[in-house]
């Protein structure tokens, strides 16, 4: 995609849904999540969504997203939320990992929403030029579905998944070349599949890889 189109296209928000959904279907395959990941995950994408530079409470979280439209509901969600990430701010509060499990499906649940109602907000030839520059940008067979079914729980595959993960991990920290060490390590798994297994993964593989490059410019 040229410059120019890049600067016309308005949706950040679907990379940083389409992220968090991602890394939030890591933390699910995990034998054990721990409460830190959900809380930095989730507040991660509410500074992103909401454009903030700075890092910000729980409160001013709420604050802030008052000052956004949201539909009755998905805003009751989404305040429910940001309050059980406030207990986890403010008090000794520890979620079990069912608990843990559900905080991520809810945030999921959240992305997805909040994706939909920023939809609303455009007029209708922004969205249309957003979805005609997103069709342009990926190849047809990637547009079967935006979010794959996670593979089977086969060995190489959560493998995979975990260095993937912890290449997702290392660009949170900043970290592009320990990134890069571990898609590196993703891929020699990868180049040992066989070529439906390889199909599976490609499209995280592609991203994981966009991911890295665009952090190390």
């Amino acid at each position: 995609m040229k410059r120019g189109e890049e600067e016309r296209r308005e949706p950040d928000i679907y990379d940083v849904a389409r992220d968090t959904r991602r890394k939030a279907a890591f933390l699910l395959r995990k034998p054990f999540i721990e409460q830190a990941e959900v809380y930095g995950l989730a507040k991660a994408f509410f500074k992103a969504y909401l454009k903030k530079p700075y890092e910000f409470t729980a409160q001013e979280l709420t604050t802030e997203l008052h000052k956004v439209y949201l539909s009755s509901g998905v805003r009751a969600r989404v305040e429910a939320l940001i309050a059980k990430l406030g207990l986890m701010e403010y008090t000794d509060t520890r979620y079990s990992q069912a608990e843990a499990r559900i905080l991520l499906q809810d945030l999921d649940t959240i992305v997805k929403e909040l994706v939909v109602e920023h939809k609303k907000r455009l007029p209708f030839l922004t969205r249309f030029a957003n979805w005609l520059f997103r069709k342009r940008e990926r190849p047809r067979e990637t547009v079967l579905t935006e979010y794959p079914a996670l593979e089977e729980n086969d060995r190489p595959s959560v493998e995979i998944n975990e260095l993937l993960e912890e290449s997702y991990a290392a660009l949170d920290r900043g970290k592009a070349k320990r990134a890069a060490k571990r898609y590196r390590l993703a891929l020699r798994k990868y180049d040992s599949l066989g070529p439906s297994a390889q199909q599976r993964f490609y499209h995280k593989m592609q991203a994981a890889y966009d991911a890295i490059v665009k952090q190390g410019r």
